[in-house]
């Protein structure tokens, strides 16, 4: 009996030790960026999140990485989702609240990051 009391106990404080773990890899990146009552996802166009957000607080192209200029395509393959320079978008939330940078690669949403607090 103890030994069954056991093994579901230690069952269950594997659970909450994986669930707990789960949990902070999901608040690590955001995927969706709150504007007012609507919101912006990860995969969404520029156009999209400037109809939906309004014009960022400031704006800027990004140098690639040396990793990823290291990174060829194929030849005869060509990818819009990858080409143009990356962009960084920043929404400044105001006092209290946080910056938010969105990175676009080409005219596609490819990561939603906070940065620091707002003024």
């Amino acid at each position: 009996m103890l030994h069954c009391l056991l093994r579901v106990a230690a069952f269950l404080l594997f659970a909450l030790w994986f669930t707990a773990g789960d949990t902070r890899l999901a608040v690590a990146e955001d995927t969706i960026f709150r504007c007012g009552g609507e919101s912006v996802s990860v995969g969404d166009s520029r156009y999209t999140v400037q109809k939906i957000c309004g014009k960022p607080s400031r704006s800027e192209s990004v140098s690639k990485t040396s990793k990823e200029k290291k990174q060829k395509e194929p030849k005869g393959t060509t990818s819009k989702s990858s080409s143009g320079k990356p962009q960084k978008w920043y929404y400044d939330k105001g006092y209290g609240d946080f910056v938010y940078v969105l990175t676009f690669q080409g005219d596609v949403l490819k990561k939603i990051e906070k940065s620091g607090r707002g003024r």
